[in-house]
């Protein structure tokens, strides 16, 4: 079986490759293409792919999710790709981009915004019909970012800052958004039986669509009468 190492010596984008238990420190990944390739329990601490393209990859295997500890996903786009039970920590994720992955009983812990001297960059990152069931968000500021047609039954989302950002046509039954800030957040069209509006931090000018009002006023103890 090829190494990662060995791939990335080649030119071009690297394609149905395999690679098992990998542990990468250090690598710089950015702007590589990986298409169609499966990592086995890979571990990526301090890598950078930074701007890179990666479609139709696997990254776990039954039980066991690639980990990625401190890496800098800036700008990556990640297309359909298998993420289920994967952890990231302590990585940059601003502008990253998810579409029609499936990543669930993913945990992440994730830098969403750019710092530039004494200034923060709001960019946050977007996640778009991906399969989010279980997973679990750690705090952190999402401002901005985009969690569109997405299922995220029982994810946990507690204690996060999510103003303005756009949970528009996602599956929000049981979501956790306990001690959250989701002051002018988009939940228009979105499911859900109820959210305990109670337990959340703030939600001002929060958008709702009309067919969201009974669920809502039924998560305030109000029913509605005919």
């Amino acid at each position: 079986m090829q190494s990662l190492q060995e791939s990335l010596a080649g030119t071009g984008p690297i394609t149905e490759v395999g690679f098992d238990g990998e542990d990468m420190e250090e690598a710089h990944l950015a702007e590589a293409e990986f298409r169609g390739c499966r990592f086995y329990a890979c571990v990526f601490d301090h890598c950078s792919f930074r701007e890179s393209i990666i479609e139709d990859c696997h990254f776990c295997e039954g039980e066991t999710g690639t980990q990625w500890r401190y890496c800098d996903l800036s700008q990556a786009e990640f297309r359909r790709c298998n993420l289920s039970l994967n952890t990231m920590v302590g990585s940059k994720a601003y502008l990253t981009a998810f579409s029609d992955c499936a990543a669930a009983g993913i945990q992440l812990d994730l830098e969403t915004q750019r710092k530039a001297r004494t200034q923060i960059l709001a960019g946050g990152v977007s996640f778009r019909k991906c399969k989010l069931q279980y997973a679990a968000f750690s705090a952190a500021d999402f401002r901005e970012s985009v969690f569109e047609g997405c299922d995220l039954r029982d994810a946990n989302l507690s204690s996060c800052n999510l103003a303005q950002a756009s949970f528009r046509g996602s599956s929000l039954h049981n979501i956790d958004f306990s001690g959250s800030t989701l002051d002018h957040a988009d939940l228009s069209h979105a499911s859900f039986d109820a959210l305990d509006l109670s337990a959340m931090a703030s939600f001002h000018a929060a958008v709702v669509t009309r067919d969201q009002h009974e669920a809502i006023l039924a998560s305030l103890g109000i029913l509605t009468a005919d």
